[in-house]
């Protein structure tokens, strides 16, 4: 197996990750809301139903993993809003170089990024920064941004040589 297809096996399980996070947000909210109307129905007997402790902590912290971790996917498949309104039309020369560029620069951008936030995420760690109800660290979660980013820009530059081949034997 080729370097390039472990990247994309690599990449399409971090996004299979997000996708997996965003279904149990989905649940939690689905559960939370369940909660607040059966609250207003037991209102009327005089009870009380909570929500869930900590909801908003969870779902902050999961939604900017599980969203990050789809953007290396839709790179290395085009799957990203780009500029092909305006490309469509362009030469097939012109439209390599823009793809060359975009890729390099948002590369170079995405590398810069995963280095800040290897900053951030041990300055958090060091300060002991934690959600305000549940408690999590929050650098735990920001470590996964860096993970993030750095997929990304390795599909960024993978995407440069052209789709992934398709990894799955079909």
């Amino acid at each position: 197996m080729s370097l390039r297809a472990i990247l994309v096996k690599v990449i399409d399980g971090w996004a299979l990750l997000g996708g997996a996070l965003l279904l149990i947000i989905v649940a939690v909210t689905a559960i939370n809301a369940a909660g607040f109307s059966a609250n207003v129905i037991a209102r009327l007997w005089g009870g009380t139903v909570p929500g869930l402790p900590g909801y908003e902590d969870a779902v902050q912290m999961l939604v900017g993993v599980a969203a990050l971790a789809m953007f290396p996917y839709a790179q290395l498949h085009s799957a990203h809003a780009s500029v092909d309104v305006f490309m469509q039309y362009a030469p097939a020369r012109a439209s390599r170089i823009v793809t060359v560029l975009s890729n390099t620069v948002l590369a170079a951008i995405l590398v810069w990024m995963a280095f800040m936030l290897v900053q951030g995420t041990l300055q958090m760690r060091a300060d002991h920064v934690e959600t305000t109800v549940l408690g999590w660290p929050v650098w735990m979660f920001m470590s996964s941004a860096v993970v993030s980013c750095a997929l990304w820009s390795v599909a960024a530059l993978m995407a440069i040589a052209g789709p992934p081949e398709n990894t799955d034997g079909a």
